[in-house]
C-alpha cells in the first residue's frame, strides 16, 4: 500500500542525520550542536562526548549508535518502498541518500583510517570487494537514486577522498588553538565545497577550477597548507584492477618562485621550445603543463612576480590555456593552482606592483595561517606539543620516546627560563624560527634570537631608503619587452640611453650603436641616463 516514504519521528532524524554528515567536520560549534541534536533522540552521547572535538583514528563518540539506527531505519524503508511508498521531492530524496552515504562511509571507512603518514602517499586503501557487497546492499532498495549511487567504483573514491582528506589534514596541521582549529576548517572547505552533497555527483571534478590563496607570515605554514589541500584531491579508482588510477602522492608540485631567477620563472612555468632565447637547446615541459587533471601547482611567493609573468598567469586563470615561451599555439591546463605570499597585496597593489584584476582572481578561495603568537595566545600547551613534534622530526626515526621527550623538555625549560624568550616571546620567526630554537637547543644546548629590524609601516614604500624586492630599471625593461609593451620609438629611446648611460660620451655611444651621432643625440633621454647610469653598470 502506497503511504508516506518516511514517518514523521524518522524524517526528523533523517534530516537531522543529513545535517551532521554533511557539514564541515572541523567547524567545531556546528558539529557539536548536531551531535547534540542527534543524542536528544535516545543514542546515549554523555555531555562530555557532545563537546568532545574529532580526532583522528578514533570513532566520533557514539557515531556507531547512530550508524545502527541509520541501518534499521534503511531496512524499515525499504519495506515501505516495496509496499509502493517512494521519496516525494527533492528533500525526501536528500535524505534517503544521506542515509545510504552514512550508512555505507561509515561502516567501510570510519575506524579504518587510509592515511597513516603525513604526505608520502602511505596509505591503506579499505577493501573494494567488501565496499561493494555493502554497497549494494544499502542501495538495493527499489527506487531510483541518483547516478552516484548508480556509480560504486566512483562513490568508492569520493568516500575514500573525503576521509584521506580529514586524516591529511589532521596530520599536516598540528595544535589545538582556536587558530589552527579555524584554519583546519577552511583547508576543508579548499577541498569541498560547502554543499557537501552536490561534490560527488557535479563538483568533484570541478574543484579544480577554484584557485586558491594562502596569505599569512613568513614561517606559518603556507606550504604544508598547500600540500594538504593539493594532495587531498579525488583520484578515479579502477573496479577491474581493484586499484585507484594514480598513486595517491606526486601530484603536488611546488614552485618557489623566489628562489629562482627572474628570467627563468617564464620558462620554469610555462616551459619552452628549442630556440626561444640563448642556451634554449630543446623543448622544455614547464609546470603547468605537467600538471595534469587533479594535480595542484603551488606557486609560493606569488607576490615576486614580474608584471609580464603576471598577465599570462592571469590568461591561465581566465582561460585555462597558456603559451610556452618561443611558441605561438596554445596549450591546455587541467590542474589547479595555489599560491602563497606573506606580501600584504593590498599595498602591492596600491604600489602598481601587483595587478588588481590577478588578485580576485587568485582569491576566489582565500586561506589566512595565523602566526604563532596567535595559536599560544589561544592555547599554551601547544608550545610543549609543538616542540615536541620538532624534536621528533630532528632526532629522527631511531630515536628513542625518553630521548625525544629529553630534547623536548630541554627547549621548553630554556624557553620559559631564558631572559630573551620567556613565554610572552613574540616569535617573529613562527613556526620556522621555533625550529631554529630547538635545533640550536640540540647542537649547543641554548638559543639567543637575532634582532632583526622591523620597519615601520609604509617605510619601505619612502624614496630615500633602498628597494631590496623593487625590480631595477634593467629588469623593468627586459619585463616590458617580454611582454610587448612597447612601442619602437620607446624601445630605442631606452636603448639609446642605456648605451650612452655606459659609454664614456656621446662619440662613443655612436660608435658602439653604428649610427651618426646627431641621431644618436635626438634618442637620448636625460631621465633615462639617469635612471640606468647607476642601476645598470656592470
Amino acid at each position: 500500500m502506497a503511504g508516506p516514504l518516511f514517518e514523521a519521528i524518522d524524517a526528523e532524524f533523517a534530516a537531522d542525520f543529513a545535517k551532521y554528515l554533511y557539514l564541515n567536520p572541523f567547524e567545531e560549534e556546528a558539529s557539536v550542536a548536531a551531535r547534540r541534536r542527534l543524542a536528544t533522540m535516545d543514542l546515549g552521547l554523555s555531555d562530555e562526548e557532545e563537546r568532545r572535538p574529532p580526532v583522528p583514528d578514533v570513532q566520533r563518540p557514539g557515531i556507531d549508535r547512530v550508524v545502527r539506527r541509520v541501518e534499521a531505519l534503511l531496512g524499515r524503508l525499504r519495506e515501505r518502498i516495496q509496499a509502493g511508498a517512494s521519496p516525494q521531492g527533492y528533500e525526501e530524496q536528500r535524505r534517503l541518500e544521506a542515509l545510504i552515504t552514512g550508512a555505507v562511509s561509515f561502516r567501510h571507512f570510519e575506524g579504518r583510517r587510509p592515511i597513516r603518514e603525513a604526505g608520502d602517499g602511505t596509505h591503506r586503501v579499505p577493501s573494494y570487494r567488501a565496499f561493494l557487497e555493502g554497497f549494494r546492499e544499502f542501495t538495493s532498495l527499489g527506487c531510483e537514486l541518483s547516478e552516484f549511487f548508480r556509480k560504486p567504483a566512483h562513490a568508492f573514491a569520493v568516500y575514500f577522498q573525503l576521509f584521506r582528506s580529514f586524516d591529511l589534514i589532521f596530520e599536516l596541521v598540528r595544535g589545538n588553538s582556536r587558530p589552527v582549529r579555524r584554519l583546519r576548517a577552511e583547508i576543508w572547505h579548499s577541498i569541498f565545497p560547502h554543499e557537501l552533497q552536490l561534490y560527488g555527483s557535479l563538483l568533484y571534478d570541478r574543484m579544480h577550477d577554484v584557485t586558491t590563496l594562502i596569505l599569512g607570515p613568513s614561517g606559518t605554514g603556507k606550504e604544508l597548507v598547500a600540500t594538504a589541500i593539493g594532495l587531498s584531491r579525488y583520484i578515479p579508482f579502477d573496479a577491474k584492477r581493484e586499484r585507484f588510477t594514480e598513486p595517491l602522492a606526486g601530484a603536488f608540485h611546488p614552485v618557489n618562485l623566489s628562489a629562482m631567477p627572474r628570467d627563468l620563472i617564464e620558462s620554469e612555468m610555462f616551459g619552452h621550445c628549442a630556440g626561444a632565447f640563448t642556451g634554449a637547446v630543446k623543448d622544455r615541459e614547464g609546470w603547468f603543463e605537467k600538471c595534469d587533471l587533479g594535480h595542484a601547482v603551488f606557486l609560493d611567493e606569488i607576490g615576486e612576480l614580474d608584471e609580464s609573468v603576471q598577465v599570462k598567469l592571469l590568461r591561465v586563470l581566465q582561460s585555462r590555456e597558456f603559451y610556452r615561451v618561443g611558441e605561438s599555439e596554445p596549450r591546455r591546463f587541467a590542474g589547479k593552482v595555489i599560491a602563497a605570499t606573506n606580501r600584504d597585496l593590498g599595498r602591492e597593489i596600491a604600489a602598481g606592483r601587483f595587478r588588481q584584476d590577478l588578485f580576485y582572481r587568485l582569491c576566489s578561495d582565500l586561506v589566512k595561517t595565523p602566526s604563532l603568537r596567535e595559536q599560544l595566545d589561544d592555547c599554551p600547551d601547544d608550545l610543549p606539543f609543538l616542540v615536541r613534534l620538532i624534536a621528533t622530526k630532528c632526532l629522527g626515526e631511531r630515536a628513542w620516546p625518553e630521548q625525544i621527550d629529553w630534547l623536548a623538555g630541554l627547549t621548553v625549560r630554556w624557553i620559559e627560563s631564558s631572559p630573551e624568550l620567556g613565554t610572552d616571546y613574540e616569535w617573529p620567526g613562527n613556526f620556522r624560527e621555533l625550529e631554529q630554537c630547538v635545533r640550536n637547543v640540540m647542537v649547543r644546548g641554548e638559543y639567543h634570537p637575532q634582532p632583526i629590524p622591523i620597519l615601520p609601516t609604509g617605510v619601505e614604500d619612502a624614496v630615500s631608503l633602498p628597494k631590496p624586492n623593487r625590480r631595477s630599471p634593467l629588469e623593468r625593461l627586459f619585463a616590458r619587452i617580454r611582454a610587448t609593451d612597447m612601442t619602437l620609438d620607446e624601445l630605442l629611446e631606452n636603448y639609446c640611453s642605456l648605451v650612452f648611460a655606459r659609454s664614456s660620451h656621446l662619440t662613443e655611444a655612436a660608435r658602439r650603436l653604428g649610427k651618426h651621432r646627431t641621431t644618436i643625440q635626438n634618442r637620448i633621454k636625460p631621465e633615462l641616463v639617469e635612471q640606468y647610469s647607476d642601476a645598470s653598470r656592470p
